[in-house]
């Protein structure tokens, strides 16, 4: 059955969904949308699906799901429930859950609420913004400890998911030398499979935006 994913490639949410299918296995027919100029999110055929009007959203015969890590969980479950990227064992799965949560309540919160506003609007930064920035990374170097990966020290959809959120302040030219541990983390994901096709270009594209916003 096709999967439809309607979806932006300079969003961090909808390139997580696509690392995490990427690494699964699972094939979306990708379905962009123009947010900036058409604003086709808010057409009213998309709010039928997701009346939030936000992306990532997913068509898979009769569910429509939008949620970057719900959809991501379901199509773990779904698709490759054997995979250890979303592990069985009900303990391992509960961290990678907690994860997840981290990922979208507080570290890609504080990276969105710091970043965003430069990024789509031209403001300065909010210096009152960024210690939760630098708190959030300081948890996740935190959480890292000695070990390569978050859970059981081997590779997980929340990885692919924190992996995911640490582009944006890659592409805004934010170091995360003070947080080697992150740093080296980052780096190491980037191995993952289709990273430069999902990420890089994701990259290549809020890059693009910045340098012609500053003609």
């Amino acid at each position: 059955m096709v999967i439809d994913f309607y979806q932006t490639q300079a969003s961090p949410p909808v390139r997580a969904v696509a690392l995490v299918a990427a690494s699964l296995n699972v094939s979306l027919n990708p379905k962009p949308l123009d947010i900036m100029e058409k604003k086709e999110h808010l057409e009213d055929w998309y709010i039928k699906l997701n009346p939030q009007h936000t992306v990532p959203t997913i068509v898979d015969g009769d569910l429509a799901l939008a949620e970057s890590r719900a959809i991501m969980c379901y199509l773990a479950n779904e698709y490759a429930p054997d995979s250890p990227l979303y592990p069985k064992c009900p303990r391992k799965r509960a961290l990678v859950d907690r994860f997840l949560y981290f990922d979208i309540g507080t570290l890609f919160k504080s990276f969105a609420d710091y970043f965003y506003p430069n990024l789509l609007y031209a403001q300065a930064y909010d210096p009152e913004k960024e210690p939760k920035v630098k708190e959030s990374i300081g948890f996740l170097e935190t959480f890292l400890g000695d070990n390569d990966y978050l859970v059981d020290n081997a590779v997980t959809i929340a990885d692919l998911a924190i992996a995911t959120s640490l582009t944006l302040p890659d592409s805004m030219d934010y170091s995360l030398s003070a947080f080697p541990k992150v740093e080296a983390y980052y780096k190491r994901l980037q191995g993952s499979p289709k990273w430069d096709e999902i990420n890089g270009l994701g990259i290549e594209i809020i890059r693009g935006f910045r340098s012609m916003r500053a003609q």
